[in-house]
């Protein structure tokens, strides 16, 4: 029964101990985290939208995003996180919009930028954590296909061969969940600069 009792004792002061020090680990770097966070952020921004400064979008609001890609199927796993009005010389260009859509192993998280005069300004990866070798190259196969092209007139579709159209993303090989994740996150963002950007622009 002693035994008991001490062993209980020993494992409630370990569990004590390391709870405050996760504690204090937690504070300690949520600040830098925060920080670094912050820095990938306004270099995608600039990434998709050069020589712009960015203010927060104040007609954002998460619910009336969610709200916009309900009923679609395909942006089942695609949430709008924010959105920035990009100004140039202090004119409103466009829009640069923060997205999340799940791929094949965990949450990708980009940026798309949209100009007021019709073109995707490109997208650029914050966050990617897909399987080394396939996903993960979405950066060099993905990203340079949204560069500079017209905002399609329905939407953006991936195939996996070459047919050199605008509207017509071509596939990761051996990704096709990532590369339809991607494509779906920035089909989303079109969507909702159609159904609410586009009314205040």
């Amino acid at each position: 029964m002693k035994d008991t009792i001490k062993n209980a004792l020993i494992l409630f002061v370990i569990t004590l101990v390391a709870g405050a020090l996760l504690g204090i680990v937690y504070e300690v770097t949520k600040e830098p985290i925060r920080q670094q966070k912050e820095i990938a952020e306004q270099k995608a921004n600039q990434e998709v939208f050069p020589g712009a400064e960015f203010t927060d979008f104040a007609g954002f609001d998460s619910a009336a995003a969610a709200a916009v890609l309900a009923g679609h199927e395909e942006y089942a796993k695609v949430t709008i996180d924010s959105v920035k009005v990009a100004q140039v010389s202090g004119a409103d260009a466009g829009y640069v919009i923060q997205i999340t859509s799940m791929g094949y192993g965990d949450n990708i998280t980009f940026t798309l930028g949209l100009t007021n005069d019709g073109l995707v300004g490109g997208i650029s990866l914050i966050s990617i954590n897909e399987t080394p070798g396939l996903g993960m190259n979405a950066g060099k196969v993905l990203v340079p296909q949204f560069d500079d092209v017209p905002v399609p007139a329905d939407q953006f579709s991936v195939i996996k061969t070459t047919d050199n159209l605008t509207e017509t993303i071509d596939a990761i090989s051996g990704a096709t969940i990532t590369s339809r994740a991607v494509t779906n996150g920035v089909n989303a963002g079109l969507e909702y600069y159609e159904q609410i950007l586009k009314e205040v622009s």
